[in-house]
């Protein structure tokens, strides 16, 4: 004869104690994949908005060193631009506008580059920048004496944009403005 405690230490575990187990598991897990999905988009978005002030940031440094007889939408066209080329079946990046140095042995020292390129990692989120240069007029301020500079950069958050070369098709964007002073003019 067998004891009941004795038949159930031989019985084992039950398939509903099996679905049960692995339906607390499942619960503990879904939070943590969420967690971890969420966690990987939120990164993306930073770094693709810190991609983005990197880029606006760029433009207003070149617009405060250069002369103020050059801070002009003709020449600041060069830099209005997307920042990775369609090339027909991939994205490559834009090159960079780079200038003369002054120092003419930066060029002899081999200092200098002649193209320089973006980063492939500017290529994902679609990047498009404009800048936008206008005469400060003011009953309180001299004629060419500012410039306001609005850098805008747009980007695409996870989907391509029907023509990458083309600003308005972007779903974040991002506006930086400055002031720039003519100093030559106060030494007058």
């Amino acid at each position: 004869m067998i004891s009941p405690g004795r038949q159930m230490a031989n019985k084992g575990i039950s398939f509903i104690e099996v679905l049960i187990a692995i339906a607390v598991v499942s619960a503990c897990a879904v939070p943590i994949v969420y967690m971890v999905t969420s966690t990987r988009t939120d990164t993306s978005r930073a770094i693709n908005y810190l991609r983005a002030m990197e880029l606006a940031n760029e433009a207003i440094e070149w617009a405060s060193v250069v002369p103020y007889s050059k801070v002009t939408p003709e020449i600041f066209s060069a830099f209005s631009e997307p920042i990775s080329i369609d090339d027909g079946s991939n994205m490559k990046p834009a090159s960079i506008a780079v200038g003369n140095p002054k120092n003419t042995v930066w060029s002899g020292d081999g200092l200098t580059a002649d193209s320089i390129a973006y980063s492939e990692q500017y290529n994902n989120a679609f990047f498009f920048r404009e800048i936008k240069i206008e005469d400060v007029t003011d009953s309180y301020v001299h004629a060419d004496l500012l410039k306001k500079v609005t850098v805008t950069v747009k980007w695409s958050e996870g989907y391509r944009p029907a023509n990458p070369n083309v600003s308005d098709d972007r779903s974040r964007q991002v506006q930086l403005s400055v002031l720039i002073l003519n100093d030559e003019s106060l030494l007058e």
